[in-house]
């Protein structure tokens, strides 16, 4: 009876002092800027490996980088040129599972004031 007693006190104290899966913060992506084109991550398994893809009606890119100790990430994509109203994808997928994904918010677009020449 106190060996059970013992081994359940510790499988509780454990579950106090270790963060299950549950608990941990789930991936999300976040673009910062779109010119430069700037996309951070935030809840990414620590030194996971994690591609980005962004897709625009400019092209596409894609590029790796390894979460920090906190699981955080950040590409800039330079090369991806967007205009005043852009429409994009960008999903992220880790070699360890975490996956994300985020997605610009139609915007309704007026007609560009500038003269035609």
């Amino acid at each position: 009876m106190i060996v059970v007693l013992a081994v359940a006190a510790i499988l509780l104290a454990s579950s106090f002092t270790t963060p299950s899966v549950a608990a941990r913060a789930k991936p999300q992506l976040r673009v910062v800027t779109l010119s430069p084109f700037v996309v951070v991550g935030t809840g990414f398994r620590p030194a996971e490996t994690v591609r980005v893809n962004v897709r625009t009606e400019a092209g596409a890119a894609s590029r790796k980088d390894v979460a920090g100790r906190r699981g955080g990430i950040g590409m800039r994509f330079a090369r991806l040129k967007l205009d005043n109203c852009p429409e994009y994808m960008v999903s992220a997928r880790g070699n360890k599972g975490s996956r994300a994904a985020v997605r610009s918010v139609p915007r309704t677009c007026g007609i560009d004031p500038r003269p035609t020449p």
